[in-house]
């Protein structure tokens, strides 16, 4: 009987111990991503409230419907020797309602800068769908140069046509 459990003793694998040593490896490196997890969040948490606050306006913008302003109608009189006419009405669209605001109070020298701008175009440039989307752009930029607006936050984002009339005589 004694050489029986001897026999046993020799036959039990030697694994507790591995086993044991399987799950401290296992518990530690758990604990140093959890500390490393930690750590990162401490270190970068002022960059991360800045841009949550960042984030949270932008989500305002994006989540109000855009604000509108109709400009007045403007009729000028194209370059050229054909003599064309040109009436176009448009609506800006402005980033918020303090932008509207300011918008109505620069009016009057919108209307010169557009004037100037559009009677120094001619109906060949205006015929085409790349001259009217060119004409947007400068109409925007010039808008937005009219109010002294920075270029990294313009009041004016978009500028519409809503009717687009060149009349030849």
């Amino acid at each position: 009987m004694a050489e029986e459990k001897k026999v046993e003793k020799e036959a039990k694998p030697a694994g507790g111990g591995s086993k044991l040593m399987l799950i401290a490896v296992v518990l530690l490196v758990l604990v140093l991503v959890a500390v490393a997890g930690v750590g990162y969040l401490f270190l970068h948490k002022p960059a991360a409230a800045g841009g949550a606050q960042a984030e949270t306006t932008q989500t305002k913008k994006k989540d109000a419907p855009p604000a509108f302003e109709k400009l007045d109608t403007f009729v000028v009189n194209l370059t050229g020797a054909s003599g064309s006419l040109l009436q176009v009405d448009m609506q800006a669209e402005v980033s918020d309602e303090e932008a509207k605001k300011k918008l109505t109070d620069y009016m009057p020298k919108i209307r010169s800068a557009v004037i100037l701008l559009l009677s120094s175009k001619s109906a060949d440039e205006l015929a085409t769908a790349e001259g009217k989307i060119k004409l947007k752009t400068q109409v925007k930029q010039i808008i937005n140069q009219s109010m002294d607006a920075p270029d990294d936050n313009p009041p004016v984002v978009n500028v519409l046509f809503t009717s687009f009339i060149i009349q030849n005589q």
